[in-house]
């Protein structure tokens, strides 16, 4: 009898679904395609009982999902205490970390406060609640401003060193020597188109989440939530 071989996708999809990050992924892919299905559920036949009952998925899928950040302000201090022993490579950068973590350090107490209060654990009107979560989603858009121009910066430090790495092909150092650093040059950019895709997919809903009113609608949510999860999704599963 030949006995079952080991599925490496299904160790690695273990591996990932053990982790806070990945589970977060797989929600959050869940949380945002769900809006899309509604929707043309809804255009098809706008009583469409299966879509209320994915609606009713969508609530608590984001509702928890909230709760996994629950570590967020130790992980960021922890980041804090890491960029200021390690800083990056210029002034500038250095700033923008500064900025973000300043914004951050706003935003997750903000964004903690709001879940108690919604869940009722500490005492809170609704329009003290809505004002909450607003401002937390305000923190988060300036945020994700801030990384455009750090975005921004790195992309100009990548393209600096790929240009040192042509001159010195040019000089006649080894292509060898130079593969290593090439390729990780590539990382680096493959990394940055990623993170650049994802933040314009955030930077809508940021927008929309920080307005009194707004009326970008739910099916916009659904693809600029989609492409940011699928995104998301890519580069942990690449790392788990």
């Amino acid at each position: 009898m030949k006995l079952p071989v080991p599925n490496p996708t299904l160790d690695k999809l273990c591996r990932f679904l053990s982790t806070v990050r990945g589970t977060d992924k797989v929600l959050m892919l869940t949380q945002y395609t769900s809006k899309i299905v509604i929707w043309h559920l809804r255009r098809a036949n706008p009583n469409s009982e299966l879509a209320v009952r994915i609606g009713n998925l969508y609530s608590p899928v984001a509702d928890f999902r909230v709760l996994l950040r629950y570590n967020g302000l130790v992980s960021l201090i922890q980041w804090i205490l890491y960029s200021e022993a390690n800083p990056p490579p210029t002034p500038y950068l250095h700033l923008l970390y500064r900025l973000q973590n300043l914004v951050n350090l706003a935003y997750y107490p903000l964004e903690h406060i709001y879940w108690l209060g919604a869940h009722k654990v500490i005492p809170l009107s609704e329009s003290k609640l809505a004002k909450i979560g607003m401002w937390s989603c305000r923190f988060w858009a300036a945020y994700v401003i801030l990384y455009f121009f750090q975005l921004h910066q790195e992309a100009k430090i990548l393209s600096r060193k790929s240009q040192e790495l042509v001159d010195r092909a040019k000089r006649g150092e080894e292509k060898e020597a130079l593969k290593v650093e090439h390729q990780t040059i590539a990382n680096e950019l493959n990394s940055l188109l990623l993170n650049t895709i994802i933040n314009l997919a955030y930077f809508p809903l940021t927008i929309h989440w920080s307005l009194e009113k707004s009326s970008f609608p739910d099916i916009a949510v659904g693809i600029c939530g989609t492409i940011a999860a699928v995104a998301q999704f890519h580069s942990a599963w690449k790392t788990a």
